[in-house]
Parts: structure tokens; sequence; C-alpha cells
């Protein structure tokens, strides 16, 4: 399954010229590789792309091959058998009237220019590490997109997205992220940005695998408990017949003073270490039910409790959880999933109450 998430960037203003100067070259590519695909298909030419590769190299000698290959494929996307109007027929149209004067005709015409020149796509590959000129990488735990402007010389802009819910495939593609660099087993996946209203905007299309259940409940789980005071994670192994063969816990007191998106990072490391300790023990993994826990109200002489459990989103975590277990076994040959998550039954809740 083929899935495109939105997020937004930010950069600081010298980066943000750079990028945006590399964005109207390759729109412009675009535009010239759009035109060549019309009249080569007039005359019936074998191959054009490479005739279409050769020309761009010409013109736009400044701008990365691969940006080239990139501008070329989004320029197929395009219908030849009538006519395309860069920058949105709409716009052009009503800019023709000249019915519009003084700011309102200015700012049309800057969000006609930005739809016909801001626009910058790089197809990735898995040989690429996922991407070769617009690569998301880790940088001092802050979540990063790395753009290439010219022969080694790279940007990089902070990436902006939460996931707006726990069903937001975003979870799963930061998962997936993760998951290929500590494995260098990496995915493909095609980057588009978009300037729009001065801001920069991108998409991400990559592919979900959907992995088979490998590791069920019949040898047991690893029960996973959240616990306020002091702030940590209990986890317990327990049989398929609800004894305890082993415990420990995990504090979560490096998390309290971090940025949400350090904190993100970080959660999604524990994450793995949880995974590879159910890969490692061959059982699946059972998770409390957190609509079922008593939030409390004002007054009951917990503030301070609610107060630290306000830095630890356990649901959050959870569904990180979850989404790491469908993709951490797709790099193998069978293409299986590393494990079953479910609730916790009373035998398992038993054995970590009791840790």
């Amino acid at each position: 399954m083929f899935v495109s998430l939105q997020f937004k960037l930010e950069l600081k203003k010298e980066d943000k010229e750079k990028l945006i100067k590399l964005m109207r070259m390759q729109s412009s590519a675009i535009r010239v590789a759009y035109n060549m695909l019309k009249e080569l298909e007039k005359e019936k030419t074998k191959n054009p792309h490479i005739q279409i590769y050769h020309r761009l190299r010409q013109l736009f000698s400044d701008l990365p091959t691969r940006y080239i290959d990139s501008a070329i494929y989004k320029a197929k996307q395009y219908p030849t058998d009538k006519s395309v109007v860069f920058g949105g027929k709409r716009l052009f149209e009503k800019l023709c009237k000249n019915h519009l004067t003084g700011k309102a005709r200015e700012g049309l015409k800057n969000q006609w220019r930005e739809l016909r020149q801001g626009t910058l796509i790089s197809i990735g590959s898995k040989s690429d590490r996922g991407n070769r000129l617009t690569r998301f990488e880790d940088l001092n735990g802050q979540l990063c997109l790395r753009i290439t402007t010219g022969n080694r010389e790279f940007i990089y802009a902070r990436v902006l997205r939460e996931p707006s819910n726990s069903k937001d495939k975003w979870i799963t593609f930061m998962a997936m992220l993760l998951e290929s660099w500590q494995t260098k087993n990496y995915f493909a996946y095609t980057v588009e940005l978009k300037l729009r209203d001065g801001e920069i905007y991108g998409s991400v299309s990559f592919e979900i695998p959907t992995p088979e259940v490998k590791y069920t409940k019949e040898k047991g789980v690893i029960a996973i408990d959240t616990n306020a005071s002091p702030i940590h994670i209990a986890i317990a192994e327990v049989s398929k017949t609800g004894e305890l063969l082993s415990y420990q816990t995990i504090s979560l007191h490096h998390l309290l003073g971090l940025s949400q998106n350090s904190k993100d990072h970080q959660e999604w490391i524990l994450a793995h270490q949880l995974l590879d300790l159910a890969i490692e023990k061959g059982k699946a993994i059972a998770i409390e039910n957190l609509k079922k826990l008593k939030k409390g109200m004002r007054g009951d002489g917990k503030a301070t409790l609610r107060k630290r459990l306000h830095h630890w989103n356990a649901k959050k975590f959870l569904q990180k959880l979850k989404r790491d277990s469908n993709v951490k076994g797709s790099g193998n040959s069978r293409g299986s999933s590393c494990l079953h998550i479910s609730h916790r039954n009373a035998k398992v809740c038993t054995a970590v109450e009791h840790r």
C-alpha cells in the first residue's frame, strides 16, 4: 500500500533562499521536459527520456543530475493530449482579465508564481539509503530533511510534523525510518516540496509493508506496564500459563526535560529496545488498556502525580510500539512482522503487579 504524508519545513533564511532558487530551477526543467515530451510524442520518437535528459543537462548544468531524472518523471504525470497551464489555469485566467489592481493583483501574482516556480521533487531508491537528494536524517535528536543543493552541498531543514491521531500513518513512517537507520535495510521514499504563502511544505510517498504475524502468545508474552512514581516502565516475561519468568524496569526520568521532538525520538528508540527483547524471547507483547485507567480528578490529592504524568504520554508511546511491531520484521526474507500486541489479560496483569 502506497501512502503520501504531508509535513512542513523550518529553515534558516539563507538556506531558504538557496532552496527557493533550486525549486525555480527544477520547475523550469519540468516545463521544458513537458514541452519536449509533447513534441517527441508527435514525432513518435522511441525512448524520448534520453533525448530530454541530455537537453536538460545542457540547459540546467547547475542542477544535480538526479533532479533532472525526477523532473522528467514529474513532467510525465501531466497529460500531453491537452494544454497544461503551469501555475494553475484558474489563476492564469484571473490574471488575464486585469480586473484586479494593487495588493489584490500582486497577491494573486505571487500565488501563481509559487505554483509555477515552487516545486522540487526527488525520486527515492532503496540503494540510495531511501533518497539520495532529499533524505530524512536524525540531527542532534531532531528529525531533519537533508536537501542537496549542489555538488556535495547540503542544507538541513527541520521537519515539523506531529501525528494527528493513533491511526496517523506518520507513526508508521517514523517506525520504518528508525528501523532502516538501525538495520541499514533502507526503503525507497519520494519527497516533493512545494512553496505556499512563503512557507515550504512537503509530502513523502512510500510503500507500507503488510507482513504476517510471526510471534504470538503461544510461548507467553512480554508484559509492559507504565508507572508514574517513580516514572518508569516495568517489563515482565510471562509464560503461556501466566507464570512470572523474569522482570526488569526502565527509568523514564531522562525524558522529562527534553523537547517534544527529542522525546519522540527517544520513545522510538525505547520501542525498538522492547521489540528486540520480545523477538529475542520469541514472545508477543501485552500492554495495558489505557481506556480502563482512572484519570483522577481535581482535589483528589494527586496533583503532583498528574503533573509528572503530563511529561510522559503513555498512550503515544504505546502507539509507537504498535506501529513499530508492524514494520520491525519487514526486512527479513519472509516479510513477517515481529509480533502480536494485545491488551493484558488477568494472568499477565498479576505477573506485572507482583514484579
